[in-house]
């Protein structure tokens, strides 16, 4: 199978789904190359021969989102009354 007509599926299991978010591409565009710089460093490390070649992108996604959330999480954990900040208009 050619690489261009190839379909990614990701393995699920019992512990794990898909969440899909609608962000403004400049945020995409930003958080995709954050996550490119993340496999670059991956690829350099000695353990980094661990990763998928074909599925890279979604894993270094996934590790910063939860990565991010969790932090989020934990540092608004007491801030019941917070809500989160108001997204500009596009």
């Amino acid at each position: 199978m050619e690489e261009e007509h190839s379909v990614i599926v990701p393995v699920l299991n019992e512990n794990l789904t898909i969440m899909s978010f609608v962000v403004p591409k400049d945020f995409a565009m930003e958080v995709e190359m954050h996550a490119s710089r993340l496999i670059e460093a991956f690829d350099r490390h000695p353990a980094g021969d661990g990763m998928d070649p074909n599925n890279k992108m979604m894993q270094a996604l996934s590790f910063m989102f939860q990565s991010a959330l969790e932090q989020y999480i934990e540092l608004t954990e007491d801030d019941i009354d917070d809500h989160p900040p108001e997204i500009s208009d596009l």
